[in-house]
């Protein structure tokens, strides 16, 4: 009996650890935990998010455009850019005009992303930065035309305060684009996980009136688009 026990405590230890650092990326320790996690994990991220970032110009690239299309001269700032998804893309499209900032918590990250950057002849078109997505004091009021945050508020401490530094910064008729969990993932991080019809509501109280929600990654993702006024 002891044994059997101590199996079963063995396995619920093993449940927990999978949950929190796999599942939830660390994100219950802290910010110190998350930027642990990516520190290590840096070298093989995009081998491990291959599957689902092979998809992005078809499903991900058309919509960043047509935020670009509506401030095709104002910066773009990507939160929590890791290896650099979201810039990289933007940089690509040669019409547009304005800076391309990337800012990410892990120095791993954003060494692998200015490699990236590098090998592909778009290291002048893209600034890249150290620094956390809920703390964003460094920029004043009405810089971005565009700002993003891909697959990562539900791993920010203050994510509140996040969402509205990033509201704070976006000029009148800009756009944010932040991914939510679906309702069915998210019950898998309680607590921490945003949904789609939560972003709406919490975005709406910051004064947004032009708000969409799309399915992105089916199942796991959809993408909440809101235009500042």
């Amino acid at each position: 009996m002891i044994v059997v026990w101590w199996l079963v405590g063995l396995l619920a230890l093993a449940l927990f650890v999978y949950w929190t650092i796999i599942i939830g990326e660390g994100s219950y320790f802290g910010p110190w935990m998350v930027r642990w996690i990516y520190s290590r994990g840096a070298r093989v991220y995009d081998g491990v998010r291959q599957r689902v970032t092979a998809t992005d110009a078809a499903e991900l690239a058309g919509t960043l455009r047509a935020a670009l299309l509506r401030q095709p001269l104002a910066p773009a700032l990507d939160v929590a850019t890791g290896t650099g998804r979201v810039p990289l893309l933007l940089a690509r499209e040669e019409w547009y005009g304005g800076a391309i900032v990337g800012l990410d918590l892990t120095p791993a990250m954003l060494v692998i992303a200015r490699e990236k950057a590098a090998a592909r002849q778009l290291g002048q078109r893209i600034e890249w930065q150290l620094g956390s997505g809920d703390d964003l004091r460094r920029w004043p009021d009405a810089t971005f035309g565009l700002i993003t945050c891909l697959e990562a508020l539900e791993y920010f401490g203050r994510p509140r305060r996040a969402v509205r530094e990033m509201w704070r910064l976006l000029v009148p008729g800009g756009t944010l684009i932040i991914s939510t969990w679906t309702p069915r993932h998210a019950r898998k991080l309680p607590g921490k996980a945003w949904t789609a019809a939560g972003m709406t509501t919490f975005v709406q109280a910051l004064g947004c009136i032009q708000i969409e929600s799309r399915p992105w990654q089916p199942g796991e993702y959809d993408l909440v688009i809101a235009i500042k006024p």
